[in-house]
């Protein structure tokens, strides 16, 4: 397979009535076999080529992870497009954005509500032509509805069977396949122009995570339009045979994971984090018995784990008391997440080092990737045999990386990606003429050639007294205490560092009520001297971990919990630094303050 659009033809060749996606409907998971989902793709594909898509249409999809976002999306790379995904959560001038610098030509709508968002945009997109609804459209748009698309391309495959063949055929493996708009932390979005043998490269080299196929069970809910759940998540899905299923609901997410069951589970470091917070906010709520026994088997988890880690074996002591830890404590544990999980893969921003050995104690084995949309997604991972917690793994097989001389992270392999959409200088900028692509985080490679990260160029903090602070591993250890939410340290030219801190709410409000303390509202409690007593000690706890140039002298607690819809967190839950320095200058100027 050389190209994108062989993936589903193939699959549907060998396994059609093997089950492709799960879809919740009344309350039960319905199956979709990969015969039924290739009739539908087939069906939408030549409704595009009814409509007039033409080889390199851009074709975008604004709309939450669902069935539909995956089908509309082969289906633009069978009809010969590039397709484009647009996260939900951008506002009207974001994707309106994004639609006119990638010409975007047709646009799948989840619903009228998004319809409505953009409304104001459509007559300054020349190039949009008619957007298609994934449901019937409410009130006098003038839009069309995905059955009725799928209705064209029926009698348009009717006429002609080997329509979507041909459309095929004309693609070639350097073609764009799609444009991912990386969020971005600083700036407008970039396009990311990756193609068929881009991606397909990397799914070759995903063979290095071992054997996974149609007994396998994974779930949707990233967005799809981030790099992480479109490349090793719905492509690599096709790719070996694994079903799928589609969470509705993401407040929901553990209670799916207890019904589906998965046995290969990826996401963002914040879905770990917040486990982990709930897991020992429980335990400090448990009876005193109770607590004491979880954190027995803790400590046991975490001595075994590190016996593993540095290739020692266990004492016959160590192991029954891992095994009496395990029945009372870790066994719950894992149910959480279904009770199946052969290992958990992490990427996108780093995670605490505790954390990940806290799960590795519980017996499940989190193996995190490092890499960026404009690799394809993975550039290195950490193996089920092959591994080594904090770190992000060694460098794919035909992947090569090289340490520059100030640290920044250099790849070079098939998995680099063209360049940016109109904007040659910026794709200069980061490419270099011999083939290898300036990363822009900072890192090293130890002796056995695992990659550990040690931060972002551009956000290293220099203090006025010219120390290098690399915010973000203070910023995850005070993630770690139940209360912290969000971390936002500061100090660039400043004589000291201070931090912002956003609260969980639900964590608050449990304070609140093992305080004694009248809960009204989350901006209500934020003055009371017991809350800033017990995130001092917070603060006091990390700084003992650092270098005295490396210690916050001063704290803030955040207004309001930062959002995604507010600008000031991407999609997949970074911190958007400079909105949030500039948002909140005054709060951070009062910190200096003699």
């Amino acid at each position: 397979m050389e190209k994108l659009t062989d993936l589903l033809r193939s699959r549907r060749a060998s396994s059609p009535d093997l089950t492709a996606y799960l879809v919740r409907q009344d309350g039960h998971w319905k199956p979709m076999t990969w015969k039924q989902a290739d009739e539908r793709v087939d069906r939408i594909a030549a409704g595009l080529v009814s409509l007039g898509i033409r080889p390199g249409d851009v074709v975008s999809i604004l709309g939450r992870t669902c069935l539909e976002w995956a089908l509309c999306d082969l289906a633009v790379l069978r009809a010969g497009g590039v397709s484009v995904g647009i996260y939900p959560t951008l506002i009207g001038e974001q994707c309106s954005y994004i639609l006119e610098d990638s010409s975007t030509r047709w646009l799948f709508l989840e619903d009228s509500r998004q319809a409505e968002k953009l409304s104001p945009y459509f007559d300054k997109l020349p190039a949009l032509d008619r957007p298609i609804l994934w449901e019937p459209p409410a009130g006098d748009h003038d839009l069309m509805c995905l059955d009725e698309l799928e209705d064209k391309g029926r009698a348009a495959l009717e006429d002609d069977p080997g329509l979507t063949v041909r459309t095929e055929e004309k693609t070639q493996p350097d073609d764009v396949a799609v444009l991912i708009y990386t969020s971005g932390t600083t700036g407008p979005p970039k396009g990311a122009m990756l193609s068929h043998r881009n991606i397909m490269a990397q799914l070759k080299l995903l063979d290095t995570m071992g054997a996974t196929d149609h007994r396998d069970v994974m779930m949707f809910f990233l967005p799809l339009a981030h790099v992480g759940e479109r490349v090793p998540g719905h492509y690599n899905r096709i790719y070996r045979g694994c079903s799928a299923a589609f969470v509705e609901d993401f407040n929901c997410i553990l209670d799916d994971m207890r019904e589906i069951r998965p046995t290969v589970f990826g996401s963002v470091p914040r879905i770990f984090e917040k486990a982990y917070a709930r897991v020992r906010a429980e335990a400090e709520q448990a009876s005193p018995l109770a607590r004491s026994v979880f954190l027995w088997a803790e400590r046991v988890g975490r001595e075994a784990s590190r016996l593993e880690q540095a290739g020692r074996p266990p004492t016959l002591a160590l192991r029954m008391q891992r095994a009496v830890a395990d029945r009372l404590v870790f066994r719950k544990i894992r149910e959480i997440f279904g009770g199946r999980v052969r290992y958990f893969l992490s990427s996108s921003a780093p995670i605490s080092l505790e954390i990940i050995e806290f799960f590795h104690a519980a017996g499940m084995r989190v193996l995190e990737a490092w890499g960026q949309t404009e690799v394809s997604c993975f550039a290195t991972l950490n193996l089920e045999d092959d591994y080594r917690l904090g770190s992000v793994g060694k460098a794919l097989p035909g992947t090569e990386l090289r340490i520059a001389e100030d640290g920044e992270i250099l790849v070079r392999g098939d998995i680099v990606f063209k360049g940016y959409l109109n904007q040659p200088q910026l794709t200069a900028e980061t490419l270099t003429e011999d083939g290898w692509i300036r990363t822009g985080d900072v890192g090293r490679l130890d002796e056995d050639g695992f990659l550990w990260i040690t931060g972002r160029k551009k956000e290293i903090i220099i203090t006025a007294g010219g120390k290098n602070v690399t915010p973000a591993n203070i910023e995850n250890m005070l993630k770690d205490h139940p209360l912290i939410e969000q971390a936002l340290l500061h100090g660039d030219r400043r004589k000291y560092l201070t931090a912002l801190l956003g609260l969980d709410p639900v964590n608050l409000e449990e304070w609140a009520k093992e305080k004694g303390i009248d809960y009204r509202s989350y901006s209500a409690i934020l003055d009371n001297p017991a809350l800033l007593e017990d995130v001092q000690a917070i603060v006091d706890k990390v700084n003992k971990h650092f270098a005295r140039y490396e210690t916050i002298k001063r704290f803030a607690l955040l207004p309001r919990p930062l959002e995604v819809e507010e600008g000031e967190l991407t999609p997949t839950l970074k911190i958007r630094r400079r909105i949030i320095e500039e948002r909140f200058k005054d709060l951070l100027d009062s910190l200096y303050d003699e």
